[in-house]
């Protein structure tokens, strides 16, 4: 695990005076999140691996990505650190928590952003693409909620975002080990919200539709889904308006920022162990 720390200035908003750690903030939802909240006054702890994982096909997160996010987040008049770590690594998760309470005094929000993708038929995925999958989607989660939990406590209460999806609810085809891990991701907020209630610490998932970040948006991905090489973007865009209600192909990162906020938030003080949908009506 490395750590780079970042200056503070000061700023007002919802989350103002809270301090938020988000895992997989090099790009997409992670960043997008960590950017939030950073806007709405909190200090943010930036996690990334920052490096490829087997299976994956789609280019990784560079190692300065991670580092730039909290650059960026310090122009809002945040402080805030640049960590790398595995969020699959019990010991460097609790590292990052460590250090983000000795830096900032403390945790009031988590969000377990990191995240992974790959395809396959359920009977054809092989070992390792079930392992990865598992390990970042859900073991991961659960690692980073589990390394918090102590902190957040002692804080006297808290917020714990998981980001879940569609498929935390429904399956679809080539993605039985994606929609594994998000149904486990379903249970780690009922199972966490249910045991740290009584220390006024509140976890919730939100659960988006197709987001337009790396993950999705890249060729290999395009042209499975498709079915043939070279897919085009507006085979892509019309595949997805059939997935979803509203007609609008994808959802963009900062729209599960803004649930995220929602949720960390005092405008949720009472809301834990839910689910909120972010899905273009995908659902319905």
């Amino acid at each position: 695990m490395t750590v780079q720390a970042f200056e503070r200035a000061t700023g007002q908003g919802r989350v103002e005076g809270k301090v938020a750690l988000v895992t997989g903030a090099a790009r997409g939802i992670g960043r997008a999140t960590a950017l939030r909240l950073a806007a709405e006054g909190a200090d943010v702890v930036c996690v990334d691996l920052g490096a490829a994982v087997d299976t994956v096909v789609y280019d990784p997160a560079a190692p300065d990505m991670v580092v730039d996010t909290a650059n960026e987040a310090t122009a809002f008049g945040a402080r805030a650190l640049a960590v790398t770590a595995d969020v699959r690594d019990g010991e460097e998760m609790s590292r990052a928590i460590a250090h983000a309470v000795d830096t900032f005094g403390g945790l009031d929000i988590v969000v377990a952003a990191a995240g992974i993708d790959s395809w396959g038929r359920a009977w054809e995925l092989s070992q390792e693409q079930w392992d990865a999958m598992i390990g970042v989607n859900l073991t991961g989660v659960w690692q980073t909620a589990k390394a918090a939990a102590p902190a957040l406590i002692a804080r006297g209460g808290g917020s714990i975002v998981l980001i879940g999806s569609v498929l935390s609810h429904r399956a679809n085809s080539d993605f039985a080990h994606y929609a594994a891990a998000k149904h486990g991701v379903i249970g780690l907020v009922r199972g966490f919200g249910l045991e740290l209630a009584p220390h006024s610490v509140r976890v919730n998932s939100v659960d988006p539709t197709v987001v337009n970040t790396p993950m999705v948006m890249n060729q290999a991905y395009h042209d499975r889904m498709i079915g043939h090489a070279n897919a085009t973007m507006e085979e892509v865009k019309e595949h997805y308006r059939q997935w979803n209600k509203m007609p609008q192909p994808w959802i963009e990162p900062v729209d599960v920022a803004n649930a995220v906020l929602f949720l960390a938030s005092d405008e949720a003080r009472f809301i834990t162990g839910a689910s909120l949908p972010v899905d273009l009506g995908a659902m319905v």
